[in-house]
């Protein structure tokens, strides 16, 4: 039900969108250089801003908020069909994108899922579980591959060689600036792995579950409070494992969202002493004057910090 309400008010503003897009386009307009190019979130802005140097014109809908329950607004279906090429993350993350992907086939915007191509993880737990009735297969992968340097790098690849096809007068420029990317991606891993090797607890607990792909590049183990989501909380069962958990390895530490609810977390913090500290799943726009790998750098710096004890 749920699932079909929102479809509805997809095409709701999907029909509200084309009637927005269709007076834009009546509208005379200055001739602009370089591709318009709207993007979903933070995350896949900056990488298209990186690739794109001032090459072309990038914006992006999502700001403020977490991405998991976005839902776009007309004005924001209406920019996305005023664009030359349109990127997203993922069907996983962004399904709203996907439910518009059929009417954009139509339009004269070219869709770019940054994603395609590259392996992502299952969900821990549902390893297991197939897709059929009732399972959606997009709920089975983890999305969150941006938080490791080199799953950002190649899916910056992917971006560089969509962004060629499209405009083959500026690919070495594309690809330059994806090899740049990938060389400064490379060095900050091999940076931080040094001092992960060394760290004597490799274990840490975070809000919602979105760093298991960084906890994999480094070898760390990572417990989310919450699932996929930072909204999904733990029933009372898995409250108590978690706090046993937290007991057990002597974990110091909860790392927690400023734009999420941490009332979880104060609750662990009752129960277990341990003290609370933020950690940017970069699900919303960081409003800093950092680059892409500055605020990955900035996330790494903190979890090593914490865990050399």
């Amino acid at each position: 039900m749920k699932r079909a309400l929102k479809i509805s008010a997809c095409l709701s503003l999907l029909a509200l969108a084309l009637c927005l897009w269709a007076c834009q386009s009546q509208k005379e307009s200055s001739p602009s250089q370089g591709l318009k190019i709207v993007t979903s979130f933070y995350p896949i802005y900056s990488m298209v801003k990186v690739i794109s140097g001032d090459l072309n014109d990038v914006r992006m809908i999502q700001s403020s908020s977490g991405i998991h329950d976005f839902e776009p607004s007309a004005n924001d279906v209406a920019a996305i069909y005023d664009a030359d090429v349109f990127v997203y993350h993922s069907r996983t993350l962004e399904s709203w994108a996907g439910e518009l992907n059929p009417s954009l086939k139509n339009s004269k915007v070219q869709v770019l899922e940054a994603s395609q191509g590259m392996e992502l993880d299952r969900v821990a737990g549902l390893e297991d579980v197939q897709a059929g009735e009732g399972v959606d297969d997009k709920t089975l992968y983890d999305p969150h591959t941006w938080l490791d340097p080199q799953k950002a790098a190649e899916e910056a690849q992917i971006i560089a060689d969509r962004l060629s096809e499209l405009d083959s007068d500026h690919r070495d420029t594309y690809q330059a600036n994806a090899r740049k990317f990938q060389e400064e991606a490379k060095e900050l891993t091999e940076r931080y792995q040094k001092i992960f090797d060394k760290v004597p607890n490799k274990t840490f607990v975070t809000q919602h579950t979105a760093f298991s792909y960084l906890a994999k590049r480094f070898g760390l183990i990572q417990l989310g409070i919450a699932g996929i989501s930072p909204e999904q909380e733990p029933s009372p069962r898995q409250l108590t494992e978690i706090e046993d958990f937290v007991k057990e390895h002597k974990v110091k530490t909860i790392f927690v969202e400023s734009n999420a609810s941490s009332k979880v977390a104060q609750t662990l913090v009752k129960a277990t002493g341990v003290q609370i500290k933020e950690l940017n799943p970069l699900e919303a726009d960081p409003a800093n004057q950092l680059s892409y790998l500055e605020n990955l750098e900035e996330n790494l710096a903190i979890l090593a910090k914490d865990l050399k004890g």
